[in-house]
């Protein structure tokens, strides 16, 4: 379905984090400590350029049509909003390469989740076109 007003500068966004979560996952695999390195500095530069901003939005866009997502689509989006925050910035215990993982495979599916279930349910909001205007 093509995005159109709020949804649809996310929806670009949404490219760039799955060319990178494929990168990551690649990087997961290789075994080279380098990569581990320079694909965690990848990652945390994503962080502050794209996602935290983006994340931001979306949890607004989720308050502003609260009565037209489900209660299930909410919560997963908040929960894997988190979990991501922490594996790009905050402090983890998983190893290195299972970190890059655990990101490369959630971002992609989160992703996924976002344009397949959840953009559906926002673009139809009406409260949704009236952010993209404000926003203008």
């Amino acid at each position: 379905m093509p995005r159109t007003g709020a949804l649809l500068s996310l929806s670009r966004e949404h490219h760039s984090s799955l060319v990178l979560a494929r990168a990551i996952r690649q990087a997961a695999e290789s075994g080279d400590n380098e990569a581990f390195l320079a694909m965690m500095q990848r990652i945390e530069e994503h962080w502050r350029t794209v996602l935290c901003e983006h994340f931001a939005r979306e949890e607004q866009l989720l308050r502003l049509a609260a009565d037209g997502v489900d209660a299930e689509s909410t919560d997963r989006i908040l929960i894997e909003h988190e979990e991501l925050r922490m594996l790009a910035c905050g402090p983890c215990e998983l190893d290195l390469p299972a970190r890059l993982r655990r990101f490369g495979e959630l971002l992609g599916a989160h992703v996924r989740y976002e344009e397949r279930v959840l953009f559906p349910q926002l673009q139809s909001h009406p409260s949704i076109d009236s952010a993209a205007a404000e926003s203008t």
